[in-house]
């Protein structure tokens, strides 16, 4: 209970870090005037915290959950997998399209990628797997849904971090706020290969995990609060409108699940 505590902890700092730009985005952008701060560093500190608070809550939700190895190694195919495919996407354009960090997000490995972007990848892979399991419990198709639920969380992200004090650019024409549509097809190739190759050699008892929904919802309301204060409203009501179906189908199948008193038990006592 102890590391669920922890996990609890950085979930609230999480929600804490976006609350906090969220208002000083609108401030700067509306009051008309604002403290005298640096608002690069600023930026630059929040983001680091954004990352680092959101990773740290999903990898304690998950091992108070699965267990220390099934999280530690959800984390270690999130640096390997996931931060190999965004050096190639950095290096060659493939799969994402072409693109570049700027240095908001810290040093980059070998000069391309922030070394905070690979683990980044366990902040919302562990919620969307969560969602996954509750969606469809079995299947040779569940990391495929897995990449699905994980690239909604990039229908605003992308659009949010990408203007403003952007924490990447595009070097090639999109036709979604400059972003290319293959885009999505690299989130949802990525996320797929990663939670196929955990469920392929890591155990899994996909225990429902509340505060890992809560992650879900939160990092990407604040993703889809940042593209409308930036004028990207498509983009947020591309979020709003897939998270809330991904909400009402989780709500009715943890209802449907909910049905016989065994089942209320195990699901109240694992909440």
């Amino acid at each position: 209970m102890r590391v669920r505590r922890a996990g609890i902890l950085f979930l609230w700092l999480h929600a804490i870090v976006a609350v906090f730009s969220l208002a000083g985005t609108w401030g700067l952008y509306n009051l008309p005037q604002v403290p005298d701060w640096d608002y690069t560093a600023l930026t630059f500190w929040l983001g680091i915290s954004n990352i680092a608070t959101g990773v740290l809550a999903a990898l304690l939700l998950m091992a108070s959950r699965e267990g220390w190895k099934p999280a530690l190694t959800l984390l270690a195919l999130c640096m390997v997998l996931a931060g190999g495919m965004e050096l190639l996407g950095t290096t060659t354009g493939i799969p994402f399209g072409e693109y570049s960090y700027t240095d908001l997000l810290g040093p980059k490995f070998l000069g391309h990628v922030p070394y905070l972007i690979p683990p980044s990848w366990m902040m919302m892979l562990y919620p969307a797997m969560v969602l996954t399991q509750v969606l469809m419990p079995q299947g040779w198709l569940r990391p495929a849904l897995a990449g699905l639920l994980l690239t909604v969380w990039d229908f605003a992200m992308d659009p949010a971090m990408t203007t403003g004090f952007a924490y990447w650019q595009w070097h090639t024409e999109g036709g979604f706020y400059g972003m290319p549509w293959v885009n999505w097809f690299g989130w949802w190739l990525t996320g797929t290969l990663v939670a196929a190759a955990f469920w392929k050699v890591s155990a899994w008892r996909g225990e429902w995990e509340p505060a890992a929904f809560a992650l879900y919802l939160i990092q990407g309301a604040f993703m889809a609060g940042l593209a409308w204060l930036y004028m990207r409203p498509l983009a947020s009501l591309l979020w709003l409108t897939s998270a809330g179906v991904v909400t009402v189908l989780v709500w009715r199948r943890l209802r449907a699940r909910s049905t016989s008193p065994e089942e209320v038990l195990a699901w109240h006592t694992s909440s």
